[in-house]
């Protein structure tokens, strides 16, 4: 297995996360100096989907990677 790739492929996956992530938020919360809604929870929206993007988008990345590398070292094995 080669650990550059799948720590590269994560971290690529990860700023597409974030990217998705603070979309989601500026989809939801489009006006960021006036809230839409005035409760707490809503007002750590851009923060928290970031954060929530980063993670899946990290993880999901580097499963990817590691399954595609095993794929093609199984292959080479039969």
């Amino acid at each position: 297995m080669n650990g550059k790739r799948i720590l590269f492929s994560a971290i690529i996956t990860a700023i597409i996360g974030f990217m998705l992530g603070l979309g989601l938020a500026k989809v939801g919360q489009p006006n960021e100096i006036g809230l839409k809604y005035d409760r707490a929870v809503y007002r750590s929206w851009i923060r928290s989907y970031g954060i929530w993007g980063i993670g899946i988008g990290f993880v999901v990345g580097a499963g990817q990677e590691y399954l595609r590398q095993a794929k093609v070292e199984q292959d080479r094995e039969n």
